[in-house]
């Protein structure tokens, strides 16, 4: 399955425990799953972290992977969480908090896993970093 973008967090067995922020970062998942789900890639890419829209994708590259990736899915049947990891200061990344919401997901072409990164953001919120989908 076509890597949209991802951003390189090593957590493996070192990952912290922090439920509070690991269940913030996964409900700031939502909203921008939903837009992703109705095909708004650009307001996805508009409301992803600024970090993420100055260094991993252009718009119009994060646009066209989007869409090279998503639609050959279908209309998605089934969604739900997997796994949260919480990571302060993860090596490859810059300084933060970070945490990594993993969903399983299906839809009419088959079942894959989404994998939404996310950094905690100075004002506090949770910004989308990054985003990958593999098949299960």
């Amino acid at each position: 399955m076509m890597l949209l973008a991802a951003f390189g967090l090593v957590l493996g067995a070192c990952s912290e425990s922090n439920p509070e922020a690991e269940r913030a970062a996964y409900e700031a998942t939502k909203p921008w799953l939903a837009l992703m789900d109705d095909g708004e890639y650009k307001r996805c890419w508009e409301a992803a972290a600024p970090w993420f829209r100055e260094n991993v994708a252009s718009l119009e590259m994060w646009v066209a992977k989007a869409n090279e990736t998503r639609e050959p899915l279908g209309e998605m049947t089934f969604r739900e969480l997997d796994t949260t990891t919480f990571k302060t200061n993860p090596i490859g990344a810059p300084d933060g908090q970070y945490t990594v919401v993993v969903y399983r997901s299906s839809w009419e072409a088959g079942s894959i896993y989404e994998t939404v990164s996310m950094q905690r953001q100075p004002d506090g919120s949770w910004g989308v970093v990054g985003y990958h989908v593999k098949q299960q």
